[in-house]
């Protein structure tokens, strides 16, 4: 081997040896902590008794704009300003999560005969459907810091549409807000708190509006 064959089989050697090395330092960067994970639950519903909805209902994925259609925890320190919790994710993104929360709520009312999420391969009568308004945490103004300092806003618009004829029979929008309390986990039990208030109306008023929309089903 001549003198130069050596000296580009050293330069070979060294160069293929140095590469599992990058590729673990580049690993290494990109690996961080995972973040937190965290759901919100359905409320409780008291509704009235013997009272049951003639239509089979599906609820469609609400929709969002884009700072809000996603899994990031949402804050606003200003009307103007947006971030997000750094290290937590709601386990889904917001829309699919509140509409499976909604067909959550509405189910374990016992008052509808079905009550599907979007893509469900069955006649309905009425969709649910809206927009996500509101769904985050914001810095209360002259609140000063500490706990007192943040609260949760939930507000969705919310379309019950008639599918036969594809009329819009009633729309509504719902808005509840609760205190955030301190850590991650305070935020996301105002977030919950919140959620819950605007559920429980949303299904009330669902209710009393498919009884409107169908009499003719109600009364057989």
């Amino acid at each position: 081997m001549t003198r130069y064959a050596a000296h580009f089989s050293r330069l070979l050697l060294l160069v293929f040896t140095a590469l599992p090395l990058s590729a673990c330092a580049l690993a290494d960067v990109a690996s961080g902590p995972p973040p937190a994970l965290y759901v919100l639950t359905a409320p409780d519903v008291d509704v009235p008794a013997g009272v049951t909805a003639p239509a089979q209902l599906v609820v469609e994925e609400f929709s969002a704009p884009a700072a809000t259609d996603t899994s990031r925890v949402v804050y606003k320190s200003s009307p103007n300003s947006l971030a997000y919790y750094a290290g937590a994710r709601w386990a889904d993104r917001a829309p699919r999560m509140i509409a499976s929360l909604a067909v959550e709520t509405l189910t374990d009312t016992g008052s509808f005969p079905a009550v599907t999420g979007p893509g469900a391969q069955v006649r309905m009568d009425l969709a649910l459907s809206g927009d996500i308004r509101a769904f985050e945490a914001y810095r209360v103004a002259g609140a000063g810091l500490g706990e007192s300092a943040t609260n949760v806003r939930v507000s969705l618009f919310v379309r019950l549409v008639r599918l036969r004829d594809r009329t819009i029979v009633a729309s509504r929008e719902f808005t509840a807000e609760a205190k955030a309390g301190s850590g991650m986990d305070g935020v996301v039990a105002g977030y919950d708190a919140a959620l819950d208030e605007v559920l429980t109306a949303l299904a009330l008023w669902t209710l009393e509006q498919s009884l409107a929309a169908m009499p003719e089903k109600a009364g057989s």
